[in-house]
Formats: C-alpha cells, structure tokens, sequence
C-alpha cells in the first residue's frame, strides 16, 4: 500500500540558505507529517513493523518481552498480546544484543562492540557495570537470579562471571570454548550454551569451566532454553529449525522449522517459545507441545540504513538493511530480498553505494568493507577501518573509506591503507560524481565536499546545509543530498533547494549520523530510507 502526502507550501524553502557559519535548522519533530514543496509528492512505497532486526529476548515478569537490536542501538518493550511496542531503555546507551532481567526489575544488556555491560534500575538509572569484555554478547541469571554471567562470541571467544553490581571484579570461567552465544542454567546448576564456531551444544561448569559437548553437529546454533519440565531446546539460525535436546543421548528432533537469520528465543512459563528473527524483524510464538507457530510481528525491511543505485537511470536501487541486502525496483517500488546474515556472506552492511559491476558493503561493526556482485557474491574483502561510515570503489578496484571520528578519507588497495584526505570534519557519506571525483557529506561542518581520489585535494561545493548523512547524483548531473537532523532532502543547484523536511529519518545520531540513506531514478524521483520507522519514501515531481 502506498500513502501519499500532497504538496503543501514551504515556507522555509530559501531561509536555511546561508553561509558557513549559520547555524543548522533544528530537528523536526517525529509527529507533524512532513512538508512537501510545491511541485513534489511524498509517498510511502514500503512501511516497517514495529521492531528493528532484534535480537536478544528477556521476558518480563509483566508478560512483555524485551526485545534487543544491535543494528538499531535499541532495547525495545514489545507485547506479544497486542503487537505494541515502546522503547525501554533511552537511547544512545541501549546499544545492545542481548538483555537479561534481574529479580528487582533491572535490566542489564550487553554491546559487543563497545566491550560493555549496561543496567538500568527500575527508577531509570543507567550505568555501565563493566566496561573490559571485547564482544561480550550472551548474558542470563543462574536459576537463583543472585550470579550474572556474560559470553564472548565474534572477534573473542570466553564465558565470564560479572558483578550485577559492578562492584567485584570480573571472572574468566573459560576461554576457547566455541564462542558462547545464548545459554541459559539447567536444573543441574550447569550452564547450557549453543557454540556457533563449532557446531555444538554444550554443558560448561560455571565454577570450573570445564566443557562437555551435549549434541553437535549444528550448523549455527544460537540460542538454547529450557522449558517448564527442564527440556531443553536449541535454536539453530542457519539451519532453520527450532530443535528439541535429549540430553542423554545427544540427539535433536527438529519441533519446526524457521526462517535462516533467526537470532534467539525466549521460552514462557506455559512452554510457548518465542522467536526473533533480525532479518525479518519478526517475533514468532511457537507452541513446543505441537510444533504449530503464529507470527506475531514482522517486516519487509528489517533496519534501512543506507541505499544506492548504479546509476540514476539504470539498475535497481540497493538497500543496506542491517542485517540484509535488499533492492526496490524503481518502475514498480516492488521490493525484493538479495541476501541476508547466516544465509550469505555479507558482514552486518552499514551502509552501500554500487556502480555498473559492484556493490560496495561496509561495515561499522566489523571495521570492514566488502565488495560483491549485485547478487551480492564476494569479489573482494578489505578490514582494519576505524569505524567506517561509507565507501566507494574506484576503477582500479581500490576502495575510498570515509572514517568518521578520525575526520579522515583513506584509500585501500590489497592489504594497504593509507590517508586520503585529512581533516575534513565528519565525512559519513561518499558517492561517484561522475566524473571520476568523490562527493562527501561533512556532517558536522554541515557541507558537501569534493575530493580528487588521486591527489586527495578537496574542494567545497556547498555549506548550511545541517547534518548531511548521505549524498547522491540525479539523473541531470545535480547533487542531491539527506539531512537527517532536520530530516530534509535538498537539491543542490546554484542555491539549494529543501524538496522535503520533516522525514522520519536518522535514528543513529550518535556519535555521528549513522542511518539515513537516498537513491535516485531517471523520472527525477528520489528514495528515502525511512529508518526511525523502517519504511521507504519516494519523493515525486508532479
């Protein structure tokens, strides 16, 4: 279904045009529908559901599930009676992948790329409890709710005993165990945890951390619970199936199968399992007794960030989704899947741009950039960025990394990484001109640059235009540009021109804006990632 929204004036279309030192609009408010200008139409072309890519669940004693997503830097208060969500924990500091709650109503939360763990009291205090576990991940309560343990996974691989308070040091119970993702205690006291590098599941003395495999054989386990009779279940994401433990003799028998990219579960007192799945931005209820299941919420998009075209008049336009790569077809705005975590090879896309052969992936979280095929098979792979925003490739093959908090462009060819372009505010968006230079989105300076990717000169090609996240070119050769603090798309001629304010855009604004993303088609219609709400937008001339 597409909604549109009709033109209606703009008032403040010239009088955010200014020079350097105007200070940038405010942010619009997430309720007044956005403000078209004359000329242009707004459309809904695809709309989200109420969660972004989750990931680790924690039931709550209300009967709600917290719902965490690492992609979205969310912990999220869903309500599997009414499919209503609202947020839990205040953002920036609910960067999370996986949640517990303790018998006091504390919630504690994990991010792996910052090596933290987060609490916050019932009254709404938020404070970091530990801040030394790279890629910490999995966390739980043993069966007493009095010791909180933490697993490693990714880049580390450890089970570790952390203070709920904060106030002990940490324990290392054992290392090199598997990378521990969602365990939870049995009856025994014995911790039970799924172990994605090899496969198994396996039983781990929480004293000594001495390891006994349960069951192998898997192929990405992610996440085992027990039920109100202490049977235990293991969730395997690539494998596609929620399966039933027997322990004794470590064996499975598949309950249902599921969608790859599933992510973790939850099992309720009444023996219903609840499923997230991060590609789907699904939840789904599945009752063990029987194996049926009920979809309680999903999404065609999981967490939009980014998108790119091969050009203004040709191709499809691509879509980073967090946890997938998908691709709208301009002539139908027909959406259709291209790859996805656990199911291909992609690498958590932060953000996209492509040309005529290539896409270019990056990854924040990894440090990575990754180009492919458009059917997103792997070309070439490059690593060791510091937080990179956006890339694009060159006709050499090399690839141009905006690093943000560095204030830096670098150029990557093979193994070697060196400095583009320094001190250039906080470049966060790159795209082709076409003319062989790169056009930048400075966000803080509020500016789109130019850089010559050979000699690394730079160039100013416009200011005052607030937080710039993303850049692109039409089809008539004009920069087109999304600013996310004030949620506009501007046009870039002799003066710029504000075609739309107010989208509901730039959920991840910090440290820098991190979401927001635009393409373009031929007709002059321009796309939006509509991420605070998991949508599409495109914005027509009439």
């Amino acid at each position: 279904m597409v909604a549109r929204r009709r033109a209606t004036p703009l008032f403040a279309l010239v009088a955010f045009i200014g020079s350097a030192g105007c200070g940038a609009a405010p942010a619009a408010s997430a309720d007044p529908e956005p403000v078209v200008a004359d000329g242009y139409t707004l459309e809904q072309v695809h709309a989200g559901g109420p969660l972004r890519a989750p990931n680790g669940l924690a039931l709550h004693p209300d009967g709600t599930i917290l719902v965490a997503s690492l992609a979205a830097d969310s912990i999220t208060r869903f309500d599997p009676a009414t499919g209503k969500a609202s947020p839990a924990v205040p953002a920036p500091e609910s960067e999370s992948d996986d949640v517990a709650i303790g018998d006091d109503g504390t919630i504690y939360w994990t991010n792996p790329p910052r090596g933290t763990v987060g609490s916050q009291s019932p009254d709404g205090t938020v404070r970091t409890i530990t801040d030394g576990i790279p890629w910490v991940n999995s966390i739980a309560f043993d069966r007493a709710g009095e010791r909180l343990f933490v697993g490693q996974t990714f880049r580390e691989d450890g089970l570790w005993e952390i203070d709920p308070r904060g106030e002990k040091p940490d324990r290392l119970v054992a290392s090199d165990l598997g990378q521990p993702n969602a365990f939870d205690f049995g009856p025994d006291g014995q911790i039970y945890a799924p172990l994605g590098k090899t496969g198994q599941v396996a039983r781990i003395d929480p004293e000594t951390g001495e390891k006994t495999v349960v069951v192998e054989g898997l192929q990405q386990p992610v996440s085992v619970r027990f039920d109100s009779s202490d049977q235990l279940y293991v969730l395997d994401s690539i494998g596609g199936a929620l399966l039933q433990v027997d322990i004794s003799a470590g064996s499975t028998r598949t309950v249902v199968e599921l969608p790859i990219a599933s992510d973790n579960m939850v099992i309720a007192d009444d023996d219903r399992a609840y499923v997230a799945n991060m590609a789907d931005s699904a939840i789904t209820e599945v009752n063990l007794a029987d194996g049926t299941l009920r979809v309680l919420t999903s999404s065609p998009l999981a967490f939009p960030v980014d998108m790119a075209r091969p050009s203004a008049d040709s191709g499809e336009i691509f879509i980073a989704d967090s946890v997938a790569v998908r691709a709208i077809a301009p002539e139908s705005g027909e959406l259709r899947e291209v790859a996805r975590r656990h199911a291909s090879k992609i690498e958590f896309p932060s953000a996209i741009s492509a040309n005529a052969e290539h896409l270019v992936l990056v990854s924040e979280m990894i440090g990575s950039v990754q180009v492919t095929d458009h059917d997103v098979k792997p070309v070439r792979r490059f690593e060791g960025f510091v937080d990179p925003a956006d890339a694009v490739e060159l006709d050499d093959g090399s690839v141009v990394v905006a690093e943000p908090g560095l204030g830096r462009l670098v150029r990557a060819d093979g193994d070697a990484i060196r400095p583009l372009a320094e001190g250039i505010g906080t470049p966060v968006g790159l795209a082709s001109d076409g003319d062989g230079r790169i056009l930048v989105a400075d966000a803080s300076g509020g500016r789109v640059l130019v850089v010559d990717p050979v000699s690394g000169g730079v160039t100013t090609v416009a200011e005052g235009l607030g937080t710039p996240r993303a850049v692109t070119v039409d089809a008539g050769g004009q920069v087109v540009v999304l600013d996310t603090e004030g949620g506009r798309v501007l046009r870039l001629d002799t003066e710029p021109a504000v075609l739309v304010e107010g989208l509901s855009v730039g959920q991840l604004d910090q440290p820098h804006p991190r979401s927001g993303g635009i393409g373009v088609d031929s007709d002059g219609s321009i796309y939006v990632t509509g991420d605070r709400e998991s949508a599409i937008f495109r914005l027509l001339a009439d």
